[in-house]
């Protein structure tokens, strides 16, 4: 089964094919002079124009009204479409995606990001929790904290393997933040730099950017080294500060024990690759299993065939058969099936969570109170069960197919009229 894989976290949304990364785009907007730059070219621009740059529209996915200076920008979802318009066309637009997705996005935002793939043309579409792929072949019998640290918070998910491996809770916590701590150690490295070479590289706005794209590596290396040496290169000068890998810890420890208090004594810990860059976080924890960074990526080789085999295009899998238990993987599979059932209907870019017993719908998949004259179709509960009808003689056209009488719905089905080219999709949204 050919398809690309993204690891969607907005430190930097990773893009794979196969074995191969191709694309690391950050969660990073920058609007200035009616352009819009995304991704890493947004980063490179972030506090040369700050009141510019938006990167919290994946963190507060919505779509309540945001200040922009764009009139195409209305609200945070308009940012993540044209994100992911932008993912898609640089990722050459794959036929096929699975999507490893962190369990902070919540009932909500994860129906709206369905839709946004939609409208994004992304094709075949399947979602995963991140957390669980990640950690499928590491995962013992019984409970497991999965860490991973983001632009604004830290989540915590909670997984139990057993028969399967299950996303049975996930925490958010905004003390500790990788914008966070970067600002903390900016403050620091800043102070140094005045102190050793009477310069203050958070005086202009050139040298605040490039002092906060060098912080990465060089907290990362402060991982296996006690000092490092920042160097700031600006109109033909050379800046230096040493920093030693105590005064960062020192900086940052308040902002670690939040979590280090949520997490308590767990029997197992897993930590993503992004929280072992962060110095000093590991010190003082027990039990812990660290996840390198192609986790995810290597982590779907056991699943494709099992999620590919699954019923629904747009269902967000937060259950994978243990591989523990490989003997009885169709058994899981048949029974998850089984337990499915829809949940919202694909319209458009928007997700609508279905709550009613009967829906009515124009040919135009305009939602109706009541069935009148320019009624095209309906669907209506039976047994627990979604089914289609056609109304007033209208052409509807259920998975490529005309239907003329009473129809039972699946998931994934898909719903077309004569006058109206765009189709309506029934999804599950856990």
């Amino acid at each position: 089964m050919q398809f690309t894989l993204i690891d969607f976290n907005d430190t930097g949304i990773r893009v794979s094919n196969g074995e191969q990364l191709i694309l690391n785009s950050p969660g990073y907007a920058v609007i200035k002079d009616n352009q819009i730059a995304f991704g890493e070219t947004a980063a490179r621009l972030t506090h040369i124009y700050p009141r510019a740059t938006h990167s919290d529209f994946w963190y507060k996915l919505g779509q309540d009204a945001i200040h922009s200076v764009s009139n195409e920008i209305r609200h945070n979802a308009d940012l993540a479409f044209m994100h992911l318009t932008e993912i898609n066309e640089q990722s050459g637009k794959p036929l096929s995606w699975l999507i490893a997705v962190p369990a902070s996005f919540n009932r909500e935002q994860l129906a709206l990001l369905l839709g946004l793939l939609s409208a994004a043309n992304f094709h075949k579409v399947k979602l995963v929790d991140s957390a669980l792929l990640a950690s499928a072949s590491i995962l013992n019998h019984g409970k497991s904290l999965h860490l991973d640290i983001q632009l604004h918070q830290t989540v915590i998910t909670e997984i139990e393997c057993g028969n399967n491996n299950t996303v049975i809770n996930s925490e958010t916590s905004t003390e500790l933040s990788v914008l966070g701590v970067y600002e903390q150690c900016a403050k620091l490295i800043s102070e140094a730099f005045i102190d050793q070479s009477r310069f203050d590289p958070l005086h202009n706005a050139e040298t605040e950017q490039l002092l906060y794209e060098k912080i990465p590596a060089h907290l990362a290396s402060l991982s296996n080294s006690s000092t490092v040496d920042f160097n700031i290169e600006y109109h033909g000068q050379s800046h230096h500060a040493v920093i030693s890998r105590d005064a960062i810890i020192k900086k940052i420890t308040p902002f670690y024990q939040a979590i280090k208090k949520k997490i308590g004594n767990t029997s197992q810990l897993i930590v993503s690759h992004r929280l072992q860059q962060l110095p000093g976080f590991l010190d003082d924890i027990e039990n812990t299993i660290l996840l390198d960074e192609h986790a995810v990526f290597t982590g779907i080789k056991h699943y494709t065939q099992f999620i590919f085999d699954t019923d629904s295009s747009t269902n967000y899998l937060s259950e994978l058969p243990s591989l523990t238990n490989k003997k009885n993987t169709q058994n899981q599979t048949d029974q998850i099936k089984k337990n499915r059932k829809i949940t919202h209907v694909l319209i458009s870019n928007t997700a609508f969570q279905l709550t009613n017993q009967h829906y009515f719908f124009t040919e135009n998949h305009q939602i109706q109170e009541s069935q009148n004259s320019d009624t095209c179709y309906s669907i209506y509960l039976n047994n627990k069960n979604w089914h289609l009808q056609s109304a007033n003689d209208k052409t509807v056209i259920l998975n490529d197919t005309v239907i003329t009488e009473k129809t039972p719905l699946n998931l994934g089905d898909t719903i077309k009229t004569s006058k109206q080219k765009n189709t309506v999709t029934f999804i599950e949204v856990k």
